[in-house]
């Protein structure tokens, strides 16, 4: 098994190796303060300040777009055909949200089973970049 792991390995240049090993340990009494911090369960705010009464909506039509799949999906759980991906804002009312999304979708589609679950924070570019959480749900 190794022998089939180091043949489909990517090389890597003596200088790269000696880069590598020239990489310096952080002392973790070095590191910043790492204790929590208090967040207000509201607006998810550390401020603490109260929500401006926004509500969070989705926009868009209202396309089915699974009524345009031809593979119908498998349910003895067997593997995935489809993905379904969700994305929310960092703040904890948007993250409450997008459960409301996945379960409310996961209820209007009962026939499908949840094979495989991923989750990455990452950037949501569109008019500002915003920290994002993606959520791909694979039925």
């Amino acid at each position: 098994p190794d022998d089939d792991l180091l043949a489909s390995a990517i090389p890597i240049d003596a200088a790269d190796l000696e880069e590598l090993e020239e990489v310096e340990e952080v002392d973790p009494a070095d590191e910043q303060d790492l204790a929590p911090i208090e967040i207000d369960q509201t607006t998810g705010d550390e401020s603490g300040e109260t929500s401006s009464g926004r509500t969070i909506q989705t926009f868009g039509p209202d396309i089915r777009h699974e009524d345009k799949w031809s593979r119908t999906p498998n349910t003895p759980g067997t593997g995935a055909i489809h993905v379904k991906t969700f994305v929310a804002k960092l703040r904890l009312d948007a993250i409450d949200h997008m459960d409301q999304q996945v379960n409310e979708w996961l209820d209007a589609h009962p026939q499908y089973e949840v094979k495989f679950v991923t989750t990455t924070v990452g950037k949501l570019v569109g008019k500002n970049t915003e920290d994002a959480l993606f959520m791909s749900v694979w039925v």
